[in-house]
């Protein structure tokens, strides 16, 4: 197991439970005491984490947006569905770019923990952008990974960036895959969420990419909140968990959206 993969490990049982011991480490990786206490003494290092004896606990600031979702709720398991299929359309070495929101907090989860975006030559496993702080703060913890913040305002719920700021950090980067999280998913208004400053970001992050990867769930089908994100037309993907109207179903063969139903 390459040292990437180890600290993926590390890091994700490390935001679960706060602190692990070398001991478990090394069994859970079949690897070597010894090689698990240099990882430690090198996350330290980094200030990623905090060395103890025989262990490591986590650093408070760096964990205190990461990881977790906020809240268990019914639509959780189908969540998890679109997060699963939407990490495997990353490449590695791509530069894939995030909204704020539930579903690609999971979708950003999934990817991050991928064994093989290792970095090599010099060059990131992966590179995110984030319009969030969460997802940020848990990608920065991947030495792998080369996380982009957008700059602005952050809103007190979502912890996404919006304003001037953002906007012109973005309209200098170029994004090869952009998933977005959605409020609401209708075949007229579109990908919709509830803050037009939100949108107004989505959309230019959108127009920076190649490819577009809306993410749902069928509850969200039918719904349109306040502010419009983009078109469903204008997607390349749709990641969807439950059923699909069959007025949706043909709108995007209509626009040639490649449709993922999990």
């Amino acid at each position: 197991m390459s040292r990437s993969a180890r600290w993926d490990h590390v890091l994700t049982q490390l935001s679960a439970t706060r602190q692990l011991s070398v001991s478990q480490v090394a069994a859970e990786l079949g690897v070597s005491e010894s090689t698990v206490r240099r990882d430690f003494v090198e996350m330290e290092r980094a200030q990623l984490a905090r060395r103890t004896h025989g262990g490591i606990v986590a650093v408070d600031v760096a964990y205190s947006l990461a990881a977790g979702p906020r809240k268990a709720d019914e639509t959780a398991a189908a969540r998890e569905r679109v997060a699963t299929c939407a990490a495997a359309l990353v490449e590695p070495g791509q530069i894939i770019g995030v909204n704020g929101g539930r579903s690609t907090s999971s979708t950003a989860r999934r990817i991050l923990a991928r064994p093989d975006l290792d970095a090599r030559d010099g060059r990131p496993g992966l590179t995110i952008v984030c319009a969030a702080l969460n997802i940020a703060t848990e990608a920065v913890l991947r030495p792998n990974v080369r996380t982009v913040v957008l700059g602005g305002v952050a809103e007190p719920y979502s912890f996404e960036l919006t304003g001037p700021l953002a906007t012109a950090t973005m309209r200098d980067l170029w994004l090869d895959t952009m998933f977005v999280g959605t409020v609401g998913l209708d075949v007229k208004a579109g990908l919709t969420c509830n803050s037009e400053a939100e949108a107004g970001v989505t959309r230019t992050m959108i127009g920076h990419s190649r490819r577009v990867v809306g993410l749902a769930s069928a509850d969200k089908v039918g719904h349109r909140a306040l502010a419009g994100i983009c078109p469903v037309a204008l997607l390349t993907d749709l990641v969807i968990a439950g059923p699909v109207p069959a007025d949706l179903r043909e709108h995007l063969a209509e626009n040639s959206v490649r449709l993922h139903e999990v």
